[in-house]
């Protein structure tokens, strides 16, 4: 199959599609969510082609540095990824107060900050897909040292992000057998290593994903999780 990176991202957005029908109370969190991660869409420069070598639509990778499916994918994963603690644990977001400063410069530092120390391991030697995750466990662990009440639901967000993950990466996998094969280049760190077939460098990042998009808007925009009930929550909507 040509175009493999467009079935994967495709496949990403099927979790957070379902999400978005059956429980709406959601839909801010995703909404916003999926907002913030676009500027990681534009990173694909760092990983194309040192960690793979996926075909893109209309080759915009070798344009732009990055393509259609880039915004696809990560709109897809954190939209499942920031709504995955909520949905296994049936937990709502509400407010917890205003945060300090506004919601959207809160977001945009730390996304820069997560993309500034990404950059600087890999200018460190460090390769990209270690660099990227060791940069999410760093910023959200400042984030949750912040928000301690956090680390439970961040915890677990992650474990069920890299479920979710590992799943649409096998069902990838049976879609285009050989994928990962033809397309991924040799791990460094983790050679050879895989679950169930599947890269285990692929297992981390989705690990790395969940636990920032479950702790990073709750910080940004003042969260705090309580139980869920078909009925709105007492209190203003989530925003």
């Amino acid at each position: 199959m040509t175009h493999d990176f467009l079935v994967l991202s495709l496949l990403f957005l099927l979790p957070g599609e379902v999400i978005w029908c059956a429980r709406p109370d959601l839909r801010p969190l995703m909404r916003r969510t999926a907002l913030a991660s676009l500027p990681f869409a534009v990173t694909e420069r760092l990983f194309y082609p040192a960690y793979w070598t996926p075909k893109f639509l209309f080759d915009l990778a070798d344009h732009l540095g990055f393509g259609i499916e880039d915004v696809l994918f990560v709109v897809g994963l954190s939209s499942f990824a920031c709504a995955a603690y909520a949905v296994v644990f049936r937990r709502t977001p509400v407010p917890c107060g205003a945060p300090r400063g506004a919601p959207w410069r809160r977001a945009a530092a730390a996304i820069a900050l997560a993309i500034g120390a990404a950059v600087a391991l890999l200018a460190a030697g460090v390769p990209i897909l270690y660099a990227a995750v060791a940069a999410m466990l760093a910023v959200s662990g400042a984030l949750l040292g912040m928000r301690p009440d956090l680390i439970a639901p961040s915890l677990l967000g992650a474990v069920l992000s890299a479920a979710i993950y590992l799943v649409l990466c096998l069902a990838f996998a049976a879609l285009v057998p050989g994928v990962f094969e033809r397309t991924w280049r040799p791990s460094v760190l983790l050679p050879g290593r895989a679950l169930l077939g599947v890269p285990a460098d692929e297992i981390l990042y989705g690990l790395g994903a969940g636990l920032s998009a479950t702790v990073f808007p709750a910080w940004a925009f003042g969260l705090r999780y309580v139980r869920y009930t078909s009925a709105p929550p007492a209190g203003p909507p989530a925003p």
